[in-house]
């Protein structure tokens, strides 16, 4: 039979045994003893760089390089400054890796919900990872890291106990709205009703933004938090009002870009921390982080400035849309009036419509009069004539026994006209009769 020639071949012992390891390469770093594989995703306007990249972590870059960390990394020639989405044990194989450079800021603000919630987004309007997650990050600001220690437990948020005495109670606010309560008790029992909300006052005990707070108040009774969009600035001061009444300024932050860098982060790190448990804010607190998220709601869905105005354009309506689909939060769509996308949904039985009962849109909707036809002018014979018509004078006049009046005109109150000084006749152009000013 056959042998292998190399068989009884002796075999030379190694030269070094007893001997440890060979000692890293000059210039190479110790990589991290567990998961020494970062992937990152490097922030970029490119698309063809919208993807996670390995990069090796170095054994003193280990306790800080968390899922979610910023960091900087060499890429090709520049350093770039990216987020850490994941660690791992090994990279791909035949694959040369870089070494993190520095980790700017250990706070893990890429949540693994956030990064889940981007990609989403990203697909649903074809655009890149990077955009996205740039919305919905506010930038750095150094000396804020310092007031939230990364290891820190997080802390239990405040006001969460249950709403104020002198906070919006569902009878008051929600007279008239004959499924409304079953909608808070939902909330309350820990449920995720998806409901769209027609207001119809802005002001009063009955006010929008008083409905959205006791959703908010009913949401935090059963342990969840909440994230409440709004379109502008005007809006989240009423809302803001109205919480501060009904759970405390200690329990919501605000996210808005015109509250300025630095609060605008802290705040985020409030959320991040579990400091607070209710998010309002405009269009980018949509991705508020929220380790409970129980309710999202959004006020005027139609109104344009929920759009963002850098690429990938979303909308805030279905980032929370999509946000509660991967949640299995609650929903409130709410407004003066349905967009035909909150209508859509209705329809389709998505959601269900909280609206008031007929008699109550009566109660509140103007009495208008139209002065103009020929029943006022033949109850009024000084119509023509007066500066004021006498049903918007008695109207006045009894408005002004409950509160101030306003009376708005068309115009500022004069027009330029020609006229004799003396007997005040108009000036008409002799051939046509019209006004010569």
């Amino acid at each position: 039979m056959p042998q292998d020639p190399g068989a009884d071949q002796a075999v030379q012992l190694s030269l070094l045994q007893g001997f440890g390891a060979p000692a890293q390469p000059p210039g190479m770093p110790q990589p991290a003893a567990e998961d020494p594989v970062a992937e990152v995703l490097i922030e970029s306007a490119v698309p063809h760089l919208d993807r996670a990249f390995d990069y090796l972590v170095p054994a003193e870059l280990a306790a800080e390089a968390v899922p979610g960390a910023r960091i900087k990394a060499r890429f090709g020639a520049q350093e770039v400054t990216g987020f850490i989405t994941r660690r791992k044990a090994e990279a791909a194989e035949g694959i040369k890796l870089s070494r993190l450079a520095k980790v700017v800021s250990a706070q893990p603000v890429l949540t693994p919900q956030l990064l889940q919630l981007a990609n989403a987004v990203a697909s649903r309007y074809a655009g890149t990872l990077s955009d996205v997650v740039r919305a919905a990050i506010p930038p750095r600001v150094a000396r804020v890291d310092k007031e939230f220690p990364q290891a820190a437990e997080p802390a239990e948020a405040g006001g969460q106990g249950g709403a104020r005495e002198q906070g919006p109670h569902p009878e008051l606010c929600f007279a008239g709205y004959p499924a409304a309560g079953s909608f808070l008790a939902h909330l309350a029992a820990g449920g995720s009703p998806r409901a769209v909300l027609s207001a119809h006052k802005s002001y009063g005990a009955a006010a929008w933004a008083a409905q959205l707070s006791a959703a908010v108040t009913a949401m935090l009774s059963s342990g969840r938090g909440a994230v409440v969009v709004v379109p502008d600035a005007k809006d989240l001061a009423m809302l803001g009002a109205e919480l501060e009444r009904s759970i405390g300024a200690e329990a919501f932050v605000r996210l808005t870009a015109e509250d300025g860098p630095t609060p605008r982060y802290r705040n985020y790190l409030k959320l991040l921390h579990g400091h607070a448990k209710v998010a309002i804010g405009t269009r980018s607190a949509a991705f508020a982080p929220m380790a409970e998220l129980g309710l999202v709601a959004i006020w005027e869905d139609g109104d344009d400035l929920h759009v963002e105005q850098r690429a990938p354009y979303q909308h805030a309506r279905e980032v929370l849309l999509l946000r509660a689909e991967q949640a299995g939060c609650a929903v409130l769509l709410g407004g003066i009036s349905r967009s035909t996308e909150s209508q859509r949904l209705v329809e389709t039985g998505w959601a269900q419509p909280l609206q008031p009962e007929r008699s109550a849109v009566r109660a509140a909707a103007p009495r208008v009069v139209n002065t103009a036809d020929s029943f006022q002018q033949e109850r009024d014979p000084l119509l023509r004539h007066a500066r004021l018509p006498q049903e918007a004078w008695r109207a006045a006049r009894e408005g002004l026994e409950r509160g101030p009046v306003l009376v708005q005109v068309a115009r500022t109150g004069f027009a330029p006209a020609i006229a004799c000084q003396d007997c005040r006749t108009p000036a008409r152009c002799a051939q046509c009769q019209g006004p010569l000013a």
